[in-house]
């Protein structure tokens, strides 16, 4: 059996660390691009609202 390299061992945890950080910078990401469309249209539907509220106001 060959002797066991700390430094591979290095390696793997600063790779599965690094592994880690990608997924979550990824998912944040999608998170805030799907909250941002969320902010988009519920913006667009309160102009719509006033603007039906203007018009049957009349």
């Amino acid at each position: 059996m060959e002797d066991f390299n700390g430094g591979y061992a290095a390696l793997a945890v600063v790779g599965f660390f690094f592994l880690g950080l990608q997924i979550w910078w990824i998912s944040m990401t999608v998170r805030n691009g799907w909250n941002e469309r969320a902010l988009i249209n519920q913006n667009q539907t309160e102009e719509i609202k006033k603007r039906l509220e203007k018009i049957f106001s009349k």
